[in-house]
């Protein structure tokens, strides 16, 4: 039971910090706005990335306690639910094609065996 907490709590604080991530990604493509900085969308940008990265960081503890130390599985879950989140704010997933969607189901199938696989060792 400790061990499905702890997968859940990870997979919470990894998905909301992709999140925030993609806001902060979001918001940075904004701060431009015909050549002009917008400082609104700076600091909503800026925001957005701290909340991500501390939330990660919490996540990486976890992960840790769960056996899962490969930095490049740890950032693939990140990097996973940060794509998947900036296609969601900004609506682009709904105009991907079928076969894009199926490629990022595969990914994150993949991501999700390596993770497994790897935790296991």
């Amino acid at each position: 039971m400790k061990s499905f907490l702890s997968a859940l709590l990870v997979l919470v604080l990894t998905v909301t910090s992709g999140v925030m991530d993609a806001r902060g990604f979001v918001y940075a493509g904004r701060a431009w706005p015909g050549g002009n900085i917008d400082w609104t969308a700076v600091g909503q940008s800026m925001l957005a990335f701290f909340a991500g990265i501390s939330l990660y960081i919490g996540a990486v503890r976890f992960m840790q306690a769960m056996g899962l130390n490969a930095v490049a599985l740890q950032s693939g879950i990140w990097f996973v639910a940060t794509a998947i989140g900036i296609a969601a704010l900004d609506g682009t997933v709904v105009q991907w094609t079928r076969l894009q969607q199926l490629v990022a189901l595969g990914v994150i199938a993949g991501l999700a065996w390596l993770i497994t696989t790897a935790e296991a060792r």
